[in-house]
């Protein structure tokens, strides 16, 4: 009976589990046990990485050719960690990587320069309406860290009235 199991299985856990139950320190010596005693052909079950096949890729990073298993979490996508280091945390594929941020989106559509002093050496970006999801061009308002301090103040209404004029001024350009 435990050789139809071993010749049915693809792996040593396979074939421990069908002839055992489970598969144990215990389970696993009386199975080699048993396939010594008995003079077993079990050739078949050492064959590794039954699950994934081994496919060839192509480094994208260094164009070097390499070995790696397919499917689930063992498949690599580089050849090496040096690789793999340039490949995830730079450009694209690093996972905080953002096309287009806020002050870029910002600083494509109004002049890098703050709208209250002209200053242009710092310049900050404020959301008009203080959504920091809403980076549309009509809420991003540039700023110097001065004045931006300001709009988040007990002085806001010192320079409100100017914002929000060049705010509306900017939409109904926008609009035309």
């Amino acid at each position: 009976m435990i050789e139809d199991f071993i010749k049915n299985s693809q792996t040593f856990a396979e074939a421990i589990k069908k002839s055992y139950g489970y598969d144990n320190g215990r389970s696993r010596k009386k199975f080699f046990e048993y396939v010594e005693k008995n003079n077993l052909d079990i050739i078949h079950l050492r064959k590794r990485d039954v699950k994934y096949q081994i496919i060839k890729k192509i480094c994208p990073v260094c164009g070097k050719e390499f070995e790696t298993r397919s499917g689930g979490k063992l498949e690599k996508t580089t050849c090496s960690y040096s690789c793999s280091n340039t490949h995830f945390r730079s450009g694209e594929n690093n996972p905080n990587w953002r096309d287009h941020s806020y002050r870029s989106t910002c600083f494509e559509h109004h002049e890098k320069k703050c709208i209250v002093c002209g200053e242009e050496k710092i310049v900050v970006v404020h959301h008009f309406d203080e959504n920091h999801n809403n980076n549309s061009p009509e809420n991003l308002v540039p700023l110097c860290p001065t004045h931006h301090q300001y709009i988040h103040s007990r002085y806001k209404n010192e320079i409100f009235d100017k914002v929000l004029e060049y705010k509306n001024k900017f939409v109904s350009l926008a609009q035309r």
